[in-house]
Protein backbone atom coordinates (compact mmCIF):
# COMPACT_ATOMS: atom_id res chain seq x y z
CA UNK A 1 0.00 0.00 0.00
CA UNK A 2 1.26 3.09 -1.01
CA UNK A 3 2.25 5.82 1.98
CA UNK A 4 0.35 8.76 2.19
CA UNK A 5 2.38 12.14 1.50
CA UNK A 6 0.74 15.27 2.74
CA UNK A 7 1.53 18.64 1.41
CA UNK A 8 0.91 20.43 5.15
CA UNK A 9 1.77 18.99 8.37
CA UNK A 10 0.29 21.04 11.28
CA UNK A 11 2.17 20.72 14.68
CA UNK A 12 2.00 22.67 18.04
CA UNK A 13 6.21 21.66 18.06
CA UNK A 14 8.45 24.06 17.17
CA UNK A 15 12.08 25.47 17.34
CA UNK A 16 12.98 28.16 19.65
CA UNK A 17 13.85 30.27 16.75
CA UNK A 18 10.69 29.54 13.89
CA UNK A 19 10.62 32.13 11.24
CA UNK A 20 9.86 30.87 8.03
CA UNK A 21 9.98 33.64 5.57
CA UNK A 22 8.75 30.93 3.05
CA UNK A 23 5.37 30.13 4.96
CA UNK A 24 4.87 33.60 5.03
CA UNK A 25 4.86 34.55 1.58
CA UNK A 26 2.78 31.45 0.75
CA UNK A 27 0.36 33.45 2.57
CA UNK A 28 0.71 36.72 0.62
CA UNK A 29 -2.87 36.56 -0.42
CA UNK A 30 -4.01 36.50 2.84
CA UNK A 31 -1.79 39.12 4.12
CA UNK A 32 -3.23 41.31 1.24
CA UNK A 33 -6.66 40.63 2.30
CA UNK A 34 -5.87 41.80 5.75
CA UNK A 35 -4.49 45.32 4.55
CA UNK A 36 -7.28 45.86 2.07
CA UNK A 37 -9.36 45.23 5.51
CA UNK A 38 -7.66 47.08 7.54
CA UNK A 39 -7.44 50.18 5.17
CA UNK A 40 -11.23 50.06 4.64
CA UNK A 41 -12.30 49.94 8.12
CA UNK A 42 -10.12 52.83 8.88
CA UNK A 43 -12.64 55.45 7.51
CA UNK A 44 -15.23 53.91 6.14
CA UNK A 45 -18.34 55.68 7.89
CA UNK A 46 -16.79 58.46 8.30
CA UNK A 47 -16.70 61.91 6.93
CA UNK A 48 -13.96 62.86 5.95
CA UNK A 49 -12.50 59.16 4.72
CA UNK A 50 -8.54 59.23 4.03
CA UNK A 51 -8.45 62.64 4.55
CA UNK A 52 -8.21 61.95 8.25
CA UNK A 53 -4.61 60.21 7.00
CA UNK A 54 -3.23 64.16 6.36
CA UNK A 55 -5.30 66.19 8.99
CA UNK A 56 -3.24 64.53 12.11
CA UNK A 57 -0.08 65.33 11.14
CA UNK A 58 -0.75 68.31 9.88
CA UNK A 59 -2.25 69.35 13.00
CA UNK A 60 0.35 68.07 15.35
CA UNK A 61 2.37 69.73 12.89
CA UNK A 62 1.13 72.96 13.83
CA UNK A 63 0.35 72.36 17.56
CA UNK A 64 4.43 70.99 17.76
CA UNK A 65 5.65 74.44 15.86
CA UNK A 66 3.73 76.71 18.09
CA UNK A 67 4.52 75.16 21.33
CA UNK A 68 8.45 73.87 20.47
CA UNK A 69 9.42 76.86 18.09
CA UNK A 70 7.63 79.89 19.06
CA UNK A 71 7.12 79.19 22.66
CA UNK A 72 9.93 77.19 24.22
CA UNK A 73 11.61 78.42 21.38
CA UNK A 74 13.78 75.25 20.77
CA UNK A 75 16.03 75.66 17.61
CA UNK A 76 15.28 73.19 14.72
CA UNK A 77 19.12 73.32 13.39
CA UNK A 78 18.30 75.94 10.92
CA UNK A 79 15.22 73.62 9.30
CA UNK A 80 12.05 75.38 8.38
CA UNK A 81 10.20 74.09 11.60
CA UNK A 82 7.16 73.10 9.64
CA UNK A 83 9.60 70.30 7.67
CA UNK A 84 11.80 69.51 10.84
CA UNK A 85 8.68 68.75 12.98
CA UNK A 86 6.29 67.31 10.50
CA UNK A 87 9.10 64.77 9.44
CA UNK A 88 9.95 63.75 12.62
CA UNK A 89 5.82 63.42 13.45
CA UNK A 90 5.09 61.53 10.42
CA UNK A 91 8.16 58.79 11.34
CA UNK A 92 7.11 58.67 14.67
CA UNK A 93 3.23 57.64 14.14
CA UNK A 94 4.30 54.84 11.57
CA UNK A 95 6.47 53.06 14.51
CA UNK A 96 3.57 54.07 16.99
CA UNK A 97 1.06 52.78 14.43
CA UNK A 98 2.99 49.58 13.66
CA UNK A 99 3.85 48.73 17.26
CA UNK A 100 0.42 49.46 18.72
CA UNK A 101 -1.82 47.54 16.07
CA UNK A 102 0.62 44.81 16.51
CA UNK A 103 0.35 44.53 20.40
CA UNK A 104 -3.30 43.45 20.28
CA UNK A 105 -2.58 40.49 17.53
CA UNK A 106 -3.53 37.67 19.72
CA UNK A 107 -6.50 38.99 22.18
CA UNK A 108 -8.11 40.75 19.04
CA UNK A 109 -7.99 38.19 16.96
CA UNK A 110 -8.69 34.81 19.02
CA UNK A 111 -12.16 34.11 17.00
CA UNK A 112 -9.87 33.89 13.89
CA UNK A 113 -7.20 31.88 15.84
CA UNK A 114 -9.40 28.98 16.63
CA UNK A 115 -11.33 28.56 13.25
CA UNK A 116 -8.75 28.03 10.70
CA UNK A 117 -4.45 27.84 10.44
CA UNK A 118 -2.14 30.27 9.08
CA UNK A 119 1.40 31.29 10.17
CA UNK A 120 -0.06 33.36 13.16
CA UNK A 121 2.68 36.36 12.11
CA UNK A 122 0.83 36.98 8.75
CA UNK A 123 -1.27 39.06 11.23
CA UNK A 124 1.33 41.22 12.40
CA UNK A 125 2.97 41.29 9.25
CA UNK A 126 -0.03 43.00 7.28
CA UNK A 127 -0.57 45.34 10.29
CA UNK A 128 2.80 46.82 9.15
CA UNK A 129 2.20 46.84 5.85
CA UNK A 130 -1.36 48.32 6.27
CA UNK A 131 0.33 51.13 8.24
CA UNK A 132 2.91 51.93 5.33
CA UNK A 133 -0.57 52.87 3.35
CA UNK A 134 -0.80 55.92 5.61
CA UNK A 135 2.66 56.20 5.63
CA UNK A 136 3.19 57.26 2.22
CA UNK A 137 -0.18 59.06 2.06
CA UNK A 138 1.62 61.17 5.08
CA UNK A 139 5.12 61.06 2.90
CA UNK A 140 3.05 62.80 -0.25
CA UNK A 141 1.52 65.68 1.93
CA UNK A 142 5.18 66.51 3.71
CA UNK A 143 6.53 66.42 -0.06
CA UNK A 144 3.81 68.84 -1.20
CA UNK A 145 5.25 71.14 1.78
CA UNK A 146 9.02 70.65 0.87
CA UNK A 147 8.08 71.61 -2.76
CA UNK A 148 6.75 74.81 -0.97
CA UNK A 149 9.87 75.30 1.09
CA UNK A 150 11.97 74.98 -1.81
CA UNK A 151 10.42 77.25 -3.88
CA UNK A 152 10.27 80.57 -0.96
CA UNK A 153 13.07 79.32 0.72
CA UNK A 154 16.00 77.09 -1.47
CA UNK A 155 18.68 77.81 0.95
CA UNK A 156 17.73 75.42 3.71
CA UNK A 157 16.19 72.85 1.16
CA UNK A 158 19.31 70.53 0.65
CA UNK A 159 17.35 67.39 -1.35
CA UNK A 160 20.24 64.63 -2.39
CA UNK A 161 21.19 61.31 -3.03
CA UNK A 162 20.55 60.36 0.69
CA UNK A 163 16.93 59.84 0.24
CA UNK A 164 17.57 56.60 -0.70
CA UNK A 165 18.35 55.66 2.85
CA UNK A 166 14.13 56.39 3.04
CA UNK A 167 13.44 52.76 2.88
CA UNK A 168 15.97 51.35 5.05
CA UNK A 169 15.00 53.54 7.58
CA UNK A 170 10.94 52.99 6.85
CA UNK A 171 12.27 48.88 6.86
CA UNK A 172 14.24 49.67 10.38
CA UNK A 173 11.06 51.12 12.05
CA UNK A 174 8.94 48.56 10.97
CA UNK A 175 11.26 45.65 12.17
CA UNK A 176 11.59 47.18 15.55
CA UNK A 177 7.91 47.80 15.63
CA UNK A 178 7.07 44.37 14.94
CA UNK A 179 9.30 43.29 17.38
CA UNK A 180 8.16 45.11 20.41
CA UNK A 181 4.73 44.41 19.19
CA UNK A 182 5.31 40.38 19.03
CA UNK A 183 6.42 40.69 22.92
CA UNK A 184 4.09 43.06 24.33
CA UNK A 185 0.98 40.89 22.31
CA UNK A 186 2.28 37.91 24.22
CA UNK A 187 2.98 38.86 27.61
CA UNK A 188 -1.02 40.09 27.25
CA UNK A 189 -2.19 37.06 26.92
CA UNK A 190 -1.88 36.02 30.33
CA UNK A 191 -1.19 39.89 31.86
CA UNK A 192 -4.12 41.51 30.70
CA UNK A 193 -3.01 45.11 32.41
CA UNK A 194 -0.07 45.36 30.61
CA UNK A 195 -2.30 46.84 27.52
CA UNK A 196 -3.23 49.94 29.51
CA UNK A 197 0.41 50.28 30.19
CA UNK A 198 1.44 50.50 26.35
CA UNK A 199 0.06 53.82 25.19
CA UNK A 200 1.62 55.58 27.91
CA UNK A 201 4.76 54.06 27.72
CA UNK A 202 4.70 54.90 23.77
CA UNK A 203 3.87 58.70 25.04
CA UNK A 204 6.99 58.51 27.28
CA UNK A 205 9.05 57.14 24.53
CA UNK A 206 8.34 59.67 22.11
CA UNK A 207 9.89 62.04 25.01
CA UNK A 208 12.85 60.24 24.71
CA UNK A 209 13.27 60.77 21.04
CA UNK A 210 14.23 63.56 19.23
CA UNK A 211 10.67 64.51 17.58
CA UNK A 212 10.30 68.00 18.92
CA UNK A 213 14.20 69.02 19.29
CA UNK A 214 17.34 68.36 17.36
CA UNK A 215 20.48 66.45 19.16
CA UNK A 216 22.00 69.49 19.10
CA UNK A 217 19.64 70.97 21.99
CA UNK A 218 20.50 67.94 24.06
CA UNK A 219 22.90 68.94 26.95
CA UNK A 220 25.98 66.84 26.95
CA UNK A 221 25.46 64.68 30.37
CA UNK A 222 21.90 63.83 29.28
CA UNK A 223 22.88 63.12 25.44
CA UNK A 224 24.09 59.86 25.86
CA UNK A 225 20.52 58.78 27.17
CA UNK A 226 19.04 59.94 24.45
CA UNK A 227 21.84 58.10 22.01
CA UNK A 228 21.36 54.62 23.62
CA UNK A 229 17.67 54.87 22.36
CA UNK A 230 17.29 52.81 18.88
CA UNK A 231 14.79 54.93 17.70
CA UNK A 232 16.97 58.41 17.66
CA UNK A 233 19.25 57.38 14.61
CA UNK A 234 16.29 56.29 12.35
CA UNK A 235 14.45 59.61 13.38
CA UNK A 236 17.01 61.60 12.60
CA UNK A 237 18.42 59.61 9.68
CA UNK A 238 14.97 59.58 8.15
CA UNK A 239 15.22 63.86 8.75
CA UNK A 240 18.44 63.60 6.90
CA UNK A 241 17.46 61.00 3.83
CA UNK A 242 14.77 64.00 3.68
CA UNK A 243 16.08 67.32 4.04
CA UNK A 244 19.74 66.60 3.73
CA UNK A 245 20.48 68.39 7.05
CA UNK A 246 20.66 67.11 10.66
CA UNK A 247 22.96 64.57 12.36
CA UNK A 248 23.33 61.06 11.06
CA UNK A 249 26.25 58.83 12.34
CA UNK A 250 26.88 55.49 10.78
CA UNK A 251 28.08 53.63 14.06
CA UNK A 252 25.26 54.76 15.80
CA UNK A 253 22.77 53.27 12.90
CA UNK A 254 24.30 50.07 12.98
CA UNK A 255 24.32 49.60 17.11
CA UNK A 256 20.58 50.58 16.68
CA UNK A 257 20.40 47.89 13.94
CA UNK A 258 22.26 45.77 16.35
CA UNK A 259 19.86 46.10 19.28
CA UNK A 260 16.88 45.69 17.07
CA UNK A 261 17.77 42.21 15.84
CA UNK A 262 18.26 41.20 19.13
CA UNK A 263 14.94 42.27 20.20
CA UNK A 264 13.79 41.02 17.15
CA UNK A 265 15.15 37.44 18.02
CA UNK A 266 13.97 37.25 21.49
CA UNK A 267 10.63 38.46 19.85
CA UNK A 268 10.37 35.73 17.52
CA UNK A 269 11.12 33.29 20.53
CA UNK A 270 8.34 34.31 22.84
CA UNK A 271 5.75 34.35 20.27
CA UNK A 272 6.49 31.41 18.83
CA UNK A 273 5.93 29.72 22.26
CA UNK A 274 2.87 31.93 23.27
CA UNK A 275 0.96 31.19 19.98
CA UNK A 276 0.65 26.88 21.03
CA UNK A 277 -1.34 27.76 23.92
CA UNK A 278 -2.69 31.19 24.17
CA UNK A 279 -6.03 30.20 23.12
CA UNK A 280 -6.10 28.54 26.19
CA UNK A 281 -5.62 31.80 28.43
CA UNK A 282 -7.55 33.92 26.60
Amino acid sequence: MKKKQYKLLISSEKKWFDFNVKDIWNYRDLIWLFVKRDVTTFYKQTILGPLWFIIQPLISTIVFAFVFNKIARLPTDQIPPYLFYMSGIISWNYFSECMLSTTTTFTSNAYIFNKVYFPRLVLPVSKVISSMVKLFVQLLLFFGFLFYYSIIDDSSINISINIMLLPIMIVQMALFALSIGMIITSLTTKYRDLRFLVAFAVQLFMYATPIAYPISAIPEKYKYIILSNPMTPIITGFRYSLLGSGTYDIYQFLNSMLIILIIFLFGIIIFNRVEKTFLDTI
